[in-house]
């Protein structure tokens, strides 16, 4: 049986390397003794469980990543996009190479601000509130219709204005790829962006300013690529949903506390 590859936000690993989710690392180790799942892991896992002032704490991560992932790696870069064996550790000491001047999530959090991004969701008469009391695709389909349906001021000559999603989506990629050249951007990276800045399950000012939403995007991404991905942050999943949803990808999405339930209803289930 071949396993079933699960990806791991990088909450769910500290929880379980600091100790805050010792029942699921038991569950997490069986399921991969019992040949079920596998964890292989990525760059901004390590990105995000690790510290250049705390190596102790470092090295204890990585060897419990190491552990989990058995040093299976998901590689996402310019020229790359496969899974491949590589130590946690190498991959920290690559990542530490690059110049620590690129701060891709503040330069994300500046391009459009916070501010901005509201003026937008009002004008196009939308609100939070409103729409994470809907389903991810409810939302989806309220969105588009705003979209459509909104009113622009059309100068003689000028092009045709966005009117859906997939509009949004065509530019955003275009205007992202300029600004940051270095990132593989695409459509997922985008529409889970705009799926924020409309208001579903949007980051609070204080996580926005911090860039966070490019480095969950990237999560999504990669999680895009597994079969589920486990968190303990309901807005990345709930937007993750409904990218997935969206763009026709099958990737399951797990609360924490739901996937310990699940693997704890399997692993019984093989007894």
């Amino acid at each position: 049986m071949e396993r079933v590859p699960v990806y791991l936000d990088s909450n769910v690993i500290i929880d379980m390397a600091d100790g805050r989710e010792n029942d699921l690392l038991g569950l997490v180790m069986r399921s991969i003794y019992e040949g079920l799942y596998c964890y292989p892991f990525s760059a901004e896992q390590i990105s995000e469980i690790t510290d250049n002032e705390r190596q102790a704490r470092n090295e204890s991560r990585l060897m419990l990543l190491s552990d989990i992932s058995r040093n299976v790696y998901f590689e996402h870069s310019i020229n790359s996009l496969q899974f491949r064996t590589e130590s946690t550790t190498k991959v920290y000491g690559t990542i530490n190479e690059v110049s620590l001047s690129q701060n891709w999530e503040a330069d994300f959090a500046n391009f459009i601000s916070f501010e901005q991004q509201l003026e937008a969701r009002t004008a196009y008469g939308l609100s939070t509130d409103d729409l994470n009391n809907l389903s991810a695709e409810e939302a989806i389909t309220k969105i588009n219709s705003a979209l459509s349906s909104y009113e622009y001021e059309m100068e003689e000559g000028q092009i045709d204005p966005p009117r859906s999603l997939d509009d949004m989506m065509d530019y955003s990629e275009q205007n992202m790829r300029e600004h940051f050249s270095q990132l593989r951007i695409g459509k997922l990276v985008s529409l889970f962006s705009l799926i924020d800045t409309f208001g579903f399950w949007s980051d609070s000012k204080k996580t926005y300013k911090k860039g966070s939403r490019l480095a969950d995007s990237r999560h999504a991404f990669n999680g895009s690529y597994f079969k589920c991905v486990v968190s303990r942050d309901k807005r990345l999943l709930k937007k993750s949903e409904a990218a997935y949803k969206y763009l026709g990808i099958t990737t399951q999405c797990f609360h924490t506390d739901e996937f310990k339930a699940h693997l704890y209803d399997l692993l019984s289930g093989q007894s």
